[in-house]
Order: structure tokens, then sequence, then C-alpha cells
């Protein structure tokens, strides 16, 4: 699954609103359209912003400004689809520039959704947003929205291997022509190595931002992953009591027949079973392989399963 995460403030700038002002106002035509053309059934869009550090309280969901859950319905209702809206709590003693990156959001959504951060997108108009998706390993596109390059970089040592668009739309275009080569010619590079998100408890999370889960399909690939999160916790459990369970009944065999064997006379056919004919080196190892071979087995229908599947698909992206 991919996603697409969008900057609050990059969708006002490509509107042209002006939120300080007093007044209702309206997203533009062109952006609806620009997210609309976004949604599809592999991938998710997701609006984040940087609450101010007094911002509205809304149904305990601290970092959630009135101007994200307004940006959000606005697009939900002129046909966009938002699956889920992500805030973060400013932490930047003073003014824009010093904001730091928050590649937290980027990790709570991977970990709820199971997303594969080096396969999304994040757009945004500031170094601040290059800074959070370079961090956090996802592919960022910077939309200008009527500004020179100077203006929005200034003198700022970035790598700028990243698209400039000088619209939402333009931006959203350049990331159906990659998708469309990466189903052509394979997936494009890869982007840093980002902080695994399956490291961090879920409590850690939702330190990092609050995620509001928004759209059905959205609900519905949350309950998934959760469902998924549960069954590899399952089959950790399982798997340490088998190992522990199975090595101590091995053991207490192993003393029970040697005790046996040297106090209790046993049937000649016993000698054979326990190949006492060969050398007691040469049965041990014929014993191990033995063992191997049966637990080789075990391991393999265990891998076989789902679950362990997608554990195992999780956390290869990470090591590379």
């Amino acid at each position: 699954m991919k996603a697409v995460f969008i900057q609050q403030a990059t969708l006002l700038r490509d509107s042209h609103v002006d939120t300080s002002s007093e007044g209702d106002w309206q997203l533009m035509p062109a952006t609806i359209e620009a997210v609309r053309m976004l949604s599809g059934e592999d991938t998710l869009v997701l609006v984040y912003g940087v609450a101010p550090e007094r911002a509205e309280r809304h149904e305990g969901d601290q970092q959630l400004s009135d101007t994200l859950l307004k940006v959000a319905r606005q697009l939900e209702s002129g046909g966009g689809r938002v699956d889920a809206v992500i805030g973060v709590q400013h932490r930047a003693p003073t003014g824009e520039s010093d904001a730091p990156p928050y590649p937290g959001l980027v990790w709570s959504a991977a970990a709820r959704f199971n997303l594969h951060p080096e396969q999304c997108y994040l757009l945004g108009d500031t170094i601040q947003d290059v800074q959070t998706a370079t961090a956090a390993g996802v592919r960022p596109a910077i939309i200008l929205g009527g500004r020179s390059i100077e203006d929005v970089f200034q003198r700022a040592d970035l790598d700028k291997d990243f698209p400039l668009a000088p619209d939402l739309i333009t931006a959203v275009q350049y990331i159906q022509v990659e998708e469309e080569i990466a189903r052509q010619l394979g997936a494009p590079r890869g982007g840093p190595v980002p902080v695994p998100s399956e490291v961090l408890s879920p409590a850690q999370l939702d330190r990092l931002a609050t995620l509001v889960v928004l759209s059905p399909q959205g609900r519905l690939l949350a309950e998934r992953t959760g469902r998924s999160r549960i069954q590899r916790n399952d089959i950790a459990r399982w798997l340490f009591f088998l190992t522990f369970g199975t090595l101590g009944l091995s053991l207490g065999i192993a003393y029970l027949l040697t005790h046996l064997y040297r106090v209790q006379p046993f049937p000649e056919f016993v000698y054979y079973l326990t190949l006492q004919f060969i050398s007691r080196p040469l049965r041990g190892v014929l014993f191990i392989l033995a063992g191997v071979a049966v637990l080789s087995v075990g391991v393999r229908s265990i891998l076989r399963s789902s679950a362990v599947r997608d554990w195992l698909n999780g956390a290869r992206r990470y090591i590379r």
C-alpha cells in the first residue's frame, strides 16, 4: 500500500487561501481535483498539519486544528477522498524557519496502515517538508505556488534530488508519471532508511502525531493491519513457549531414558531401535539431523502462513 502525504498549508497555498484574514474561505476546484486524482485502491491520501501550540481541542485529538479539519471536510465534499488527517504539535520556539522536521507523522501512518515509506510521497511547500520526507524515507515534491526557488529554499544546504512543481495538480501528474514508470521498469531508487515504526510502541507513536482515520477504506486497512499485528505477536509468543517447552521435554526424556537404560534391562529390539550398534558420536549426529529435518518442516509450515509473510515483508524493507 502506498500513500501520499499532503501538507495542509500546501493545499491552502494552492488555493490562494489566507487563513489569517477573517471570513469564510473555500478551496479552489483545481486543488480538490488534484486530490481526487490521487485517490485509488492502492493509494491513501493523508493530509497533515502542524497545529499551533494553542490549537483547539477536538474530541481528545490534541493536535488537530480547526483549519486541518475544515480542509479535510472541503476536500471530501468536493469529491476528493481523504483517508486520514494527521496533526503534529508545533514545538519551535519562534517562526516557521525554526520548525523541526516531523518524521513521526510518517512513522505513525506507516504503523497504522502497514505502509512502505520508500513507496510513498510527501507534497509540501517548505524546507521543513523536504526534511520531514528525508528523515522518514519518503519521496518529497515541493509546490512553489507562485514563489521562486530562492524564496522557498533561500540558502539551505539540501540535496535537491526531488521535483519542483508550480502547483498541486502538476505535482500529482508527476506522481502519476513516476508510478507508471515504476510499473513498466520497476521501482525507483530507494530512499534513506527510516527508523522502523515496528520498534516504537503504540504509546510512543501516539506522542509523535495524532492520526484520525476518516474514510471507510482507511478504517478497513487499519483494522486489517491491527489484526495482522496481533497475529504476529501471537506467533512470537507461540514460538517462545514451543521452543523452551520442547527443550525442557527433550531434556526430561533424555534423563529418564538414561536412568532406565542403566537400571532396567530392555528387550533386544531396543538395541537396534536406539542404534546402539553405532558409535555414540555418530548416533548423536544422526539424531541431530533427524531433529533438524523435523524442525525444518515445522518452520516451513509456519512461514507459509500469511501473518508471518506480512511480518517478514515489513521487516525486510528496513534491513537494507
